[in-house]
């Protein structure tokens, strides 16, 4: 059964996107960047979003706050639905 994806963080540009990307690689944490080709390839269409498996959400929202991308309130409305 495939796992489903959740959008965790957004970018404007894709030259934002490498570093946060290759971080989360090398802390294990597979991603799925939504709308990266699509920007890279024309004008943006809208943002990129970074995905993360649902069952590893917990695990990347600490390291992006860990890793000084993301603070804890920036998951404040993800944490109310």
């Amino acid at each position: 059964m495939d796992e489903k994806f959740v959008t965790i963080k957004t970018f404007a540009f894709p030259a934002d996107v490498t570093m946060v990307q290759s971080f989360m690689e090398m802390r294990g944490i597979e991603t799925y960047m939504k709308n990266l080709v699509s920007n890279r390839l024309s004008y943006p269409i809208g943002d990129i979003e970074m995905q993360v498996k649902t069952s590893e959400f917990e695990i990347a929202k600490e390291a992006l706050i860990e890793g000084g991308f993301a603070l804890p309130e920036d998951f404040e409305s993800i944490n109310q639905k």
